[in-house]
């Protein structure tokens, strides 16, 4: 099952940007996740369209399954 962890941040004008961040750990605790979310807020390095994340909106793992096919091409 392929996991991704979804940092989702709201920014200066009020728009959401979304950090996707595959296989994360298993045993991450929110207090970990926010703690995380603050750091890259306060480093100031991702922007929208100019506009600098402004506040911490959502967290989430997002597990699928997937199947690939063996097609012999």
């Amino acid at each position: 099952m392929a996991e991704v962890l979804e940092l989702k941040f709201d920014t200066e004008n009020g728009k959401q940007v979304t950090l996707s961040i595959n296989n994360p750990k298993s045993n991450l605790t929110p207090a970990e996740i926010s703690t995380a979310m603050t750091t890259i807020i306060n480093q100031n390095v991702f922007h929208k369209e100019g506009n600098a994340l402004a506040g911490i909106n959502q967290a989430r793992i997002v597990a699928r399954n997937v199947t690939e096919f063996d097609l012999n091409i």
